[in-house]
């Protein structure tokens, strides 16, 4: 067929650190990662380095930092770390 594109496939998912109960996927293919309980959560995004503390999150439930997960993931252009071998 003339003008068929091949459609991008979706990144492969890595697996999840021990102890991440959540993960967001960033719009240049970095993850944000939570990680936690219910009343104790925390966060980071592995291509800026962000946590939901640096960007004025006070509250560490996990509402509040899947909130941030989700917000900052939808904006970050950050870079994953490419991995050393």
């Amino acid at each position: 067929m003339q003008g068929t594109q091949p459609q991008p496939q979706p990144p492969t998912p890595a697996p999840w650190p021990e102890g991440t109960i959540a993960r967001y996927l960033t719009v240049v293919g970095a993850y944000v990662d939570i990680t936690g309980e219910a009343y104790d959560a925390d966060g980071i995004c592995h291509g800026c380095e962000t946590t939901p503390v640096q960007s004025g999150y006070i509250s560490r439930t996990i509402h509040v930092v899947r909130a941030w997960a989700q917000l900052h993931a939808e904006t970050c252009r950050a870079l994953p770390r490419p991995e050393v071998s």
